[in-house]
């Protein structure tokens, strides 16, 4: 071999091993094998059952909204967020006040008894632990029997998501975003829709939902030719400047989330993607893509006062209602998430956060915006999610 070749070889090594040495000489491995348990243990209850739900709104697109036959936790889909602290344990219970077997699988585990509840039946109740020792954004789902069903139980909307804060991090303002596909056998309201197996094979949903609705989120769009979406739609209210954080869930079953801020910009995405410490993927990007069954931790600034659109940039999949409103204004509160979405911080010693009533919102506040409703009236909501907590 020529000697050049063979001394670049050789450099190439050396300069290697400077380079990584540090790393693998008890930063990040040592890390990986030292999670502190906090001494914390938290509770949650979480009651599977099928109920019907509204799951569009009435408005053009829609006359009269859909209704849908869904499988829920604690009725609603999504269930609640969950939030505890890396080195928590979580001790989870499960009800069964429906009609059907359901089970629980939980994303933020490693190992069967961490992770799998087994078939809980009507009737019965379960309980088991799942230590948080992985930082991150994650989802958990029914497992139907023993995943016989999994899909159709996913798709009618039994997930949710929970937050593990990692052991430092930034306060910031935070909300949970949950898309999901419903696909329905009746899209009019002339009866409650149900699970059509052939939609979901031909990958053909109904519905796009945020937080279990379509267009749950957006009043309107339209400059010239003005549709109303929602006339009770609840956007998001936050503050210019200020640092917020979206924990968005893809629960699928089936489609991606192309994630996307109209004029905004995701200003870090922080997903636990090296094992005990939540990193940085990237700065300054336009969008993100989260895939179905994962959760990703947006952190982004709204530089300006007037309204932001998140979308999944799927341009169909906002036609199905992909979308949401953020309104940036100096009046917003650290309260004042649309029912729901507000998530336990860290420290929190409950594992659900309780709703506040939401900040009056007015053309004001809207400022000139032309692609949203300017005419948003108030919306008061004081619905607590106690019965989460075990």
């Amino acid at each position: 071999m020529n000697n050049v070749v063979m001394t670049g070889i050789i450099a190439s090594v050396l300069i290697a091993g400077f380079v990584f040495a540090p790393f693998n000489s008890g930063g990040i491995t040592s890390a990986e094998a030292q999670v502190q348990p906090t001494g914390v243990t938290k509770k949650v209850l979480l009651i599977g059952d099928e109920v019907e739900l509204q799951v569009a709104p009435d408005n053009a697109l829609h006359p009269g909204g859909i209704k849908y036959n869904a499988m829920v936790w604690n009725g609603t889909i999504p269930g609640p967020v969950i939030s505890v602290d890396q080195g928590d344990v979580l001790e989870i219970t499960i009800r069964n006040d429906g009609q059907v077997i359901h089970s629980m699988d939980f994303h933020a585990g490693i190992g069967p008894s961490n992770v799998v509840s087994g078939n809980v039946k009507p009737g019965e109740s379960k309980t088991y632990t799942l230590h948080a020792n992985t930082p991150g954004f994650f989802m958990y789902h029914c497992g139907a029997d023993g995943l016989f069903g999994v899909w159709e139980h996913i798709a009618n909307g039994m997930n949710g998501g929970i937050v593990v804060h990692p052991q430092i991090e930034k306060p910031a303002k935070e909300f949970y975003l949950a898309f999901g596909e419903i696909y329905s056998n009746v899209a009019d309201n002339s009866t409650a829709g149900s699970f059509d197996l052939q939609k979901f094979l031909n990958d053909n949903a109904t519905l796009v939902t945020t937080n279990g609705m379509a267009h749950k989120y957006v009043p309107s769009i339209g400059e010239e030719v003005k549709v109303v979406l929602n006339p009770d739609a609840q956007p998001f209210l936050v503050k210019p400047g200020e640092l917020t954080r979206w924990y968005v869930l893809n629960y699928g079953p089936s489609d991606g989330v192309a994630f996307h801020f109209i004029s905004g910009m995701l200003d870090a995405v922080r997903d636990g993607f090296v094992k005990n410490r939540l990193g940085t993927v990237l700065l300054n990007d336009e969008t993100w893509w989260i895939p179905p069954g994962s959760g990703s931790v947006i952190e982004t600034v709204f530089p300006e006062e007037g309204v932001y659109v998140g979308v999944d940039h799927a341009m169909k999949d906002v036609y199905k209602g992909g979308a949401l409103a953020v309104i940036a204004n100096s009046t917003s509160t650290a309260t004042d998430h649309p029912t729901g979405t507000a998530v336990a911080p860290k420290g929190s010693a409950s594992v659900v956060a309780s709703n506040a009533t939401l900040a009056t919102i007015t053309p004001t506040m809207m400022g000139n915006a032309t692609t949203m409703d300017t005419g948003i009236t108030a919306m008061d909501n004081t619905t607590t999610m106690d019965n989460t907590t075990g």
